[in-house]
């Protein structure tokens, strides 16, 4: 027997066989749709809008931004749109193993095209899978079995869109996407959607023979907005507006700081933030995020952040506490930026994108200086 009560305000108690579970409307696992989902509208209709035309602009796009910035949900909105659209199928991709194979047995086991595949005229017959086209000679290569179920998806209209998520520069990646490349050349129906942290796709797209990339659109993810983090604590917590957009400030709208605040204080039955909350927050944002955005940081870059950190982010403080010179902190403004880190759109001066993080920026200059 399942019984909901929904007269609390706090929490839905879900009662099965006399067990008691609380139903948490936040998720705070990375990649996984949280239930309370701030869509990104814009963006998603960034991609869509590009792929969905007839003749597209572009057949590769690239979402990035910060650890914990929502990159991996807003992918998945957009495959479950195409999933969702008959003339298309799409192919997730682990980019840490072999992504030609993995296209190609992905594609034949979708539900969509297989019994296309399994007539006469189009049999599989490599890596576990026997190939053969009109029972001609068996094929051995990867690249001429892609290149025949493209040409064959081409010619029945079907388009594919390939996903792959958190991606870097190894030599699976490279060698994908310079055979990705043949395929752009050849007219083939087939679209990419990466995401990855900044420094990973800007060292992809600096690799010798895959330059190209470089000249794909690059979706920078912002903040989510305030309003709409605001309207979803007051849904939650049933609290008024004031109190929620004092929680909504603490998450400076981080999609994981979002959902990791809301989590937190739902676990503990409280709706305004105090010194326990607070702590609890600051430790989970430094063990699930920010000590792994930091660590994959250059030290000029810690500097540079221990810089804005110390002072209060004009770039003369900045450029007096590092001795930098203005053209060399220009240049690293533009990379700290582009990672999510920062903000420098208000003129001469820098501030913190993620909540929280001057506070453990101070902390680990703190650690060092002792």
């Amino acid at each position: 027997m399942i019984k909901i009560f929904t007269n609390d305000k706090k929490a839905n108690i879900i009662c099965v066989e006399g067990d008691i579970k609380m139903n948490s409307p936040f998720n705070v696992s990375f990649g996984e749709e949280p239930k309370n989902l701030i869509k990104r509208t814009i963006e998603f209709e960034q991609v869509t809008s590009v792929f969905d035309s007839d003749m597209p602009e572009t057949k590769i796009m690239m979402i990035t931004g910060a650890r914990g910035c929502g990159k991996t949900v807003l992918l998945s909105e957009v495959k479950n749109y195409y999933d969702n659209k008959d003339n298309w199928i799409t192919v997730d991709i682990n980019p840490n193993g072999d992504i030609l194979a993995q296209l190609a047995s992905k594609i034949y086991e979708t539900g969509k095209v297989k019994k296309l595949f399994l007539k006469a005229e189009f049999n599989f017959s490599f890596h576990g899978l026997g190939l053969s086209i009109h029972g001609d000679e068996s094929l051995s290569s990867i690249y001429t079995l892609l290149d025949n179920i493209f040409k064959y998806l081409k010619k029945k209209e079907i388009k594919v869109l390939i996903t792959i998520d958190d991606v870097s520069c190894n030599d699976n990646v490279k060698l994908f996407v310079h055979s990705y490349q043949e395929y752009l050349r050849e007219g083939y129906l087939t679209y990419l959607l990466l995401t990855g942290l900044y420094e990973n796709i800007d060292k992809l797209e600096k690799t010798d023979n895959i330059t190209f990339l470089a000249r794909a659109p690059k979706i920078y993810l912002s903040k989510l907005n305030l309003r709409a983090i605001t309207m979803t604590y007051m849904s939650v917590f049933g609290i008024g507006e004031d109190d929620a957009i004092q929680l909504a400030k603490q998450t400076n709208g981080y999609a994981y700081g979002f959902q990791l605040l809301g989590s937190i204080l739902y676990k503990n039955n409280k709706t305004k933030i105090d010194d326990s909350i607070l702590s609890n927050y600051d430790l989970q944002l430094e063990d699930n995020a920010y000590s792994l955005i930091w660590r994959s940081l250059t030290n000029l870059e810690q500097k540079i952040l221990f810089g804005i950190a110390a002072t209060s982010g004009t770039n003369k403080e900045i450029l007096n506490y590092t001795n930098l010179n203005n053209a060399t902190l220009q240049i690293y403004k533009i990379r700290l930026s582009k990672k999510g880190l920062i903000d420098s759109t208000q003129r001469g001066k820098i501030a913190f994108v993620l909540p929280r993080f001057k506070e453990f920026v101070l902390f680990q200059l703190k650690v060092m200086e002792e």
